[in-house]
């Protein structure tokens, strides 16, 4: 997938832009861009990016409330950069109340606290989703997504049966899940995700990708935020048209 071009981008401003008289559906702003670079570096996988590739990595920050409206209560961000291998995002979630329970593969952890990450490498009508909670818990599908003629999601279904087998991640609390007695600070979650596990071979510079980072935060004294690096403006994630732009440097 190519980056638009600067008179697309322009075009696609005039068509989404924030102007309160866009006709009813119209998506509002552009999505958000990254540039991942391309690095090498000693890893351990143990949920603390201290290691000084990380230092080096994009990051992606202010996450923002998926409507649009408003600023978060407890900062995320997310550190991107990739190898001939794989791709590798640290997360890093501010987190006064850390709440979670589930451990099992593939439950239903939107229902608690967690950090996902949906990614279109071809078409935004099929996507992956990676989810990841404070536990340690994962969760992978391949999600089929209907889109309407305004790009607004119609429909979508997720195949549950796909399985990223390479893929490796660990997690760091800084708290005691669970128990909303004592003050928590944060937890953070390393990820190596092979582009193997994505059927795909590494993606040369210059690749664009679609794809968009979410965070669901809840604590006993705080409201649910549903959280987005690209916010979608619209009811749900599941909305490919409003994903940022990922592209892959040198």
């Amino acid at each position: 997938m190519k980056l638009p071009s600067l008179l697309l981008l322009t075009g696609l401003a005039l068509t989404f832009g924030c102007s309160t008289s866009r006709p009813p559906g119209a998506l509002p702003e552009l999505p958000r861009h990254a540039r991942i670079p391309k690095l090498s570096g000693e890893l351990k996988l143990d949920g603390r990016l201290d290691e000084s590739v990380w230092r080096r990595a994009a990051v992606l920050k202010p996450f923002f409330p998926n409507r649009g409206e408003g600023r978060d209560t407890e900062a995320t961000e997310v550190r991107l950069w990739y190898d001939d291998t794989a791709l590798h995002l640290g997360w890093v979630c501010t987190d006064r109340d850390i709440q979670a329970t589930l451990t099992k593969h593939d439950s239903m952890f939107w229902n608690e606290e967690v950090v996902e990450f949906f990614v279109a490498p071809d078409q935004l009508e099929q996507y992956f989703e990676l989810q990841w909670n404070p536990l340690g818990g994962t969760f992978d599908a391949i999600i089929h997504n209907q889109l309407g003629p305004d790009g607004v999601s119609q429909k979508f279904t997720g195949d549950w049966s796909y399985t990223a087998k390479g893929m490796q991640s660990a997690v760091r609390v800084d708290g005691t899940v669970g128990n909303s007695a004592d003050v928590d600070r944060s937890w953070t979650v390393e990820v190596t995700l092979p582009f193997s596990d994505l059927g795909l071979a590494a993606p040369k510079p210059g690749t664009v990708w679609r794809g968009n980072f979410y965070r669901f935060s809840r604590g006993a004294n705080h409201p649910e935020e549903q959280l987005a690096w690209s916010p979608t403006r619209l009811p749900g994630f599941h909305q490919p048209s409003r994903f940022g732009y990922l592209e892959f440097g040198r």
